[in-house]
């Protein structure tokens, strides 16, 4: 008896399934379609259509395309897990955002070297300490590399503290405002150095939503990421 062609009557447009070809959709060279869904799809009307058209004597193995619908099924899953996780963190990351808008108002101190001196009051600034201190000092510095003003502190526990300049200089004048940098000192018992940390402060005035996350803006236009802060509170 002669073997019939399992190919012969198959509708136009579908090929014929081959158990032993390479799974094109995991190698990343699928051509049937642009998503798991549609490789599926096109999967299932080829073998619905390669069952009704094989030949009864030389019939397909159940056992391999058993194996290639379980693979197409795990692609399709995976592709709307990855949809499902990307909706997740767009929402946690718009909810994080609506949470740092509550921080507008807040008096913030996160790491940084500047400190913001308006035309009147008192401009704040914090230090953190890895250890004890017995001796701690701060120069006030302009921009020039001018030292206005030296702070003497003391002794310091470990850990931040913050603090207030009065904007008076070396002669007991206002200094202008403006921006002004921090050089801190600190020294142990025996002289030995103490690892510090200038923390800035400012009023959270804004929040921006940047790629890399939230971004707190303040008053004098500084930009702080919300995991620097060391310490925050109300005015």
């Amino acid at each position: 008896m002669m073997a019939s062609n399992p190919t012969s009557s198959l509708p136009a447009g579908i090929r014929a399934y081959d158990p032993n070809a390479t799974n094109a959709a995991a190698a990343g060279k699928n051509t049937l379609g642009t998503s798991a869904k549609e490789t599926q799809d096109y999967f299932m009307k080829m073998l619905l259509a390669q069952i009704q058209n094989q030949d009864p004597l030389n019939a397909q193995d159940p056992a391999q395309m058993t194996s290639q619908l379980t693979q197409l099924n795990t692609a399709s899953g995976i592709e709307r897990l990855n949809g499902s996780i990307s909706a997740m963190l767009e929402q946690t990351s718009a909810q994080a955002f609506m949470n740092n808008a509550s921080l507008i108002g807040s008096q913030v101190l996160a790491p940084g070297y500047e400190l913001s001196l308006a035309e009147t009051g008192e401009a704040g600034f914090g230090l953190k300490l890895a250890s004890d201190s017995a001796r701690t000092t701060v120069k006030l510095m302009a921009a020039d590399g001018s030292v206005i003003d030296e702070l003497s502190l003391g002794a310091l526990s470990a850990g931040v503290h913050s603090f207030t300049w009065d904007g008076a200089g070396y002669d007991g004048a206002r200094a202008a405002s403006g921006r002004y940098r921090l050089l801190a000192e600190a020294s142990d018992g025996q002289g030995t150095s103490v690892t510090t940390t200038s923390l800035t402060q400012g009023l959270v005035s804004a929040v921006s939503r940047t790629d890399s996350g939230a971004q707190l803006i303040t008053a004098d236009g500084r930009s702080l990421a919300p995991v620097d802060l060391f310490q925050l509170s109300k005015p």
